[in-house]
């Protein structure tokens, strides 16, 4: 890299011409007088004082003390990690800014949604989606592009798997876990959206899969917004899996409790395999104060219809209406399910 492209970078970073020019030459040279520093650097003797003070400040600079006082150049690994540090805790620092301010203003959190361009990238946060699931994840796909995530939905055994794809008669190993629900969809293969959710935190979405020579100018759709996905995972339930077939149940009673999910509807679909009563414990606020609440109780019956799902739940010798994230007909909006036997 020429000298002129480091002091164009440096200077990106922070630093003067004059002060990039300083550095680079204390890094020729070594410990150095001001005077030496003058000479093979260009700058004006009136100014090397000043600009070698704001290197010091700055963290490029050491300061030998003695007669004559001689300055020396930081490790560059070091100013530029440090350099590294504060950059990325000042954009750190500023989003949580931006947000709280988002908030402040509309009450909520700033939707995030992104164009995934590119077939292969799309295949790839489907992976990430599976991969950085906490407690459930919904998939709606072809089996032609389910069998791209084999390996990790193989490797995850510590979340539920609620999936719908063209499913042939026989059921490939790696999806008879104990943890995973099957369906087949009833629509025509080539009719159906994909949907590949994880928790509420990640959502991947996209139409008809592509041909070979298409395949770079494929185009998939990326959220990071709970309401919206709360949204998406509403339309998985209602429009895809209640009009699907199930050829895999869950297999409950062979799952590590605690089991924590994050959506109701995947709660209830659940409960319809390991039955009433269940202790549970409900992480949520509720409804009419926004108070936010954990409650450790019995789930005793349960509602499911297109447009309600919710739980009663049994709590201090009182009945409380328990929905998803959202709710306003409940008493409690609950944000994380944990089943306890």
């Amino acid at each position: 890299m020429h000298e002129e492209e480091i002091v164009e970078k440096l200077q990106k970073l922070g630093l003067t011409k004059y002060e990039s020019l300083a550095y680079i030459t204390l890094l020729k040279l070594g410990p150095s007088k001001a005077t030496d520093i003058t000479k093979e650097s260009g700058i004006p003797h009136t100014r090397v004082y000043d600009v070698l003070s704001s290197l010091h400040r700055k963290g490029f600079v050491d300061v030998m003390q003695g007669s004559p006082r001689l300055y020396k150049p930081v490790n560059p690994e070091v100013v530029l990690e440090k350099i590294k540090e504060d950059f990325i805790e000042d954009i750190e620092n500023l989003k949580v800014a931006f947000l709280d301010l988002y908030r402040e203003v509309h009450g909520e959190d700033l939707p995030e949604i992104w164009t995934i361009q590119g077939f292969d990238n799309t295949v790839e946060r489907a992976e990430y989606v599976i991969r950085t699931a906490k407690h459930e994840v919904l998939i709606n796909t072809p089996f032609e592009f389910l069998k791209l995530l084999k390996s990790e939905i193989r490797a995850r055994k510590d979340v539920l798997f609620v999936i719908i794809s063209n499913f042939e008669d026989e059921i490939p190993d790696w999806l008879r876990g104990n943890n995973i629900i099957l369906a087949r969809t009833g629509g025509a293969p080539w009719l159906m959206a994909s949907w590949i959710i994880g928790d509420i935190d990640y959502a991947l979405f996209f139409g008809a899969l592509p041909k070979d020579r298409r395949r770079e100018k494929f185009y998939s759709f990326w959220a990071k917004s709970p309401k919206i996905i709360q949204n998406y995972m509403h339309w998985f339930y209602t429009i895809y899996f209640d009009n699907s077939e199930v050829i895999k149940p869950l297999n409950y009673e062979k799952l590590s409790k605690p089991l924590s999910l994050v959506n109701i509807r995947t709660l209830i679909t659940v409960l319809k395999a390991a039955g009433l009563p269940r202790r549970a414990e409900i992480v949520g606020r509720m409804v009419d104060t926004k108070e936010p609440v954990t409650l450790d109780g019995r789930i005793v019956e349960y509602e499911y219809t297109p447009l309600t799902a919710n739980i009663t739940f049994r709590y201090n010798g009182s009945e409380l209406k328990v929905g998803g994230i959202g709710s306003y007909f409940e008493d409690v909006e609950g944000e994380k399910f944990i089943l306890l036997d």
